[in-house]
């Protein structure tokens, strides 16, 4: 059967992956075995759901409380409104 010359603006479409990609299809591999394990502990799936969800907020806020810590020179913390605790960085002197 007789095909017409190709069109020179028409190729092949060519996928190029990222790391991105690649650590993509690797975490839903290894998803698969962790949504099959849940489904037959939904007990302790739970439990260390809620864990790893508490500890990446606790992460975030420490993240954040630091980076503030860097970006301003001191904060209080009102401990009920009897106790105020002052943190404050301590001056560097570099002429030495």
């Amino acid at each position: 059967m007789y095909r017409p010359p190709s069109d020179s603006r028409e190729s092949a479409i060519v996928e190029e992956y990222t790391w991105s990609d690649i650590l993509l299809s690797y975490a839903v591999v290894a998803a698969i075995p962790a949504a099959l394990w849940f489904v037959s502990q939904p007990l302790t799936g739970t439990v260390l759901l809620a864990v790893v969800a508490g500890l990446v907020v606790a992460a975030r806020r420490a993240y954040e409380l630091v980076r503030c810590f860097y970006d301003c020179p001191g904060m209080a913390f009102d401990l009920g409104g009897k106790a105020r605790i002052t943190v404050t960085q301590i001056p560097t002197d570099d002429s030495c």
